[in-house]
């Protein structure tokens, strides 16, 4: 894969991109027709891992280094403004299952409908039976009747649990929101990074510098030595568990 490619894959705004030939094109939400490669935000290269590699603690700094030799002016986090709400369904989609078979397909078949989350909260159970789609109906509901700013808000929606609160704040621009899902739990500890998963129920209660079971949760751990590079490093390390490789140089 190419840079923009990499930095794609991973990102839920894949969710509103079209591949038309070699291009990515923006095909839902805002900006449509806008080609990926040219948008600052959508290619990633609004963020720049180098300027936050200060923030990591001395323990995992050669681990992460290593990453940004090989990664580090190649891949971005991808993000669309304005298109928040289509990326919460995305994120909300991922839970326990296939993100570029299922999710990348219900995401095209709703979005294609619709672009309004009351009406994707209707149309959901249309588009196919899992309980993915039959529960996005009722967190569509909360997350227009409590618009949530943080990741304490969003945990408060039925359905959603830590993986996908911190999905959607990186993918709408929190670049120290750490998703911890199979990836991370098998990369991270190359970077000397051990933990178990976060618990929601303590998630919901504390933040992660004052929660009881910071010393064990792998979330708390990264976002504690990684700083804002903690989003990228989960970026990065999902990549690397998938086995892609990098071919050529973002220009």
């Amino acid at each position: 894969m190419n840079c923009l490619e990499l930095t794609l894959y991973p990102s839920l705004t894949l969710t509103l991109l079209e591949r038309r030939g070699d291009s990515y094109v923006k095909a839902f939400g805002v900006r449509k027709g806008l080609d990926a490669s040219a948008d600052p935000y959508l290619s990633g290269r609004w963020y720049d891992p180098w300027r936050y590699v200060g923030e990591v603690d001395s323990d995992v700094e050669r681990a992460v280094r290593e990453l940004l030799d090989r990664y580090g002016d190649c891949v971005g986090i991808s993000i669309s403004p304005g298109d928040e709400g289509l990326i919460f369904v995305a994120a909300f989609l991922t839970q326990n299952t296939a993100y570029h078979t299922n999710v990348l397909r219900w995401t095209h078949a709703l979005f294609s409908r619709s672009e309004r989350l009351d009406e994707i909260a209707e149309l959901a159970p249309s588009v196919g039976n899992s309980y993915q789609l039959r529960r996005l109906p009722a967190a569509l509901r909360a997350y227009l009747s409590a618009r949530p700013k943080d990741r304490a808000d969003l945990l408060k929606i039925p359905g959603v649990g830590p993986k996908v609160a911190d999905l959607y704040l990186l993918f709408t621009g929190d670049a120290s929101a750490v998703p911890v899902d199979k990836h991370f739990m098998r990369q991270a500890p190359r970077l000397g990074l051990t933990g178990r998963p976060p618990d929601k129920s303590y998630c919901a209660r504390y933040d992660c510098a004052v929660c009881p079971l910071q010393s064990v949760c792998l979330r708390a751990r990264a976002a504690d030595k990684l700083g804002r590079l903690a989003g990228w490093v989960q970026t990065v390390l999902y990549i690397v568990d998938k086995g892609i490789t990098r071919e050529t140089r973002r220009s």
